[in-house]
């Protein structure tokens, strides 16, 4: 049964009688509104790019980063909960407007930014995935494990583009 009144059954979503207590979902809103901001300030990089190979990295990690946010949003909306409301928000200025800042400092910065982001990040997909096994929220853990190593990966290409492009 729930602790808390606003603690929510996915037995009827996942098959596993697994409740979502009041820390999992903030954590969702957490990682919704972190991924959200990195699509706003790559959306805002790939908008700008004069480079086709450039903006086509800033489309894909978009389109990643996208995926993260979307599944972070179907989460909090399987708990009945609101999806924080960031599109067209704050947010999306902040990542406009350090995208836009960030570009006259050329490439090498904005990736140098890019990689700062990506390893926070990291930083936070790792102590999630650590809550997961010490919950036993391990329904969770394999998606949280993907989208790790996709920041991951955004960071070595992020980090290589920088280091073969010097500003």
């Amino acid at each position: 049964m729930p602790k808390t009144t606003k603690d929510k059954l996915f037995g009827h979503h996942y098959g596993t009688g697994l409740y979502m207590d009041n820390k999992l979902i903030a954590r969702f809103k957490e990682f919704y509104t972190l991924e959200t901001f990195q699509v706003a300030f790559y959306k805002a990089q790939a908008n700008s790019a004069t480079d086709e190979y450039y903006r086509r990295a800033f489309e894909k990690l978009v389109q990643i980063e996208q995926g993260h946010a979307d599944y972070f949003a179907n989460e909090i909306g399987n708990a009945n909960e609101e999806v924080p409301s960031l599109t067209g928000s704050f947010f999306q200025l902040a990542g406009n407007l350090l995208g836009e800042s960030v570009e006259p400092l050329g490439r090498h910065n904005t990736c140098k930014l890019g990689a700062a982001l990506e390893n926070e990040a990291i930083k936070k997909y790792r102590m999630f995935i650590k809550e997961c096994k010490t919950k036993n929220y391990l329904i969770f853990k394999y998606t949280l494990m993907d989208y790790l190593l996709d920041e991951e990966f955004h960071t070595l290409w992020l980090k290589d583009y920088m280091n073969s492009h010097p500003g």
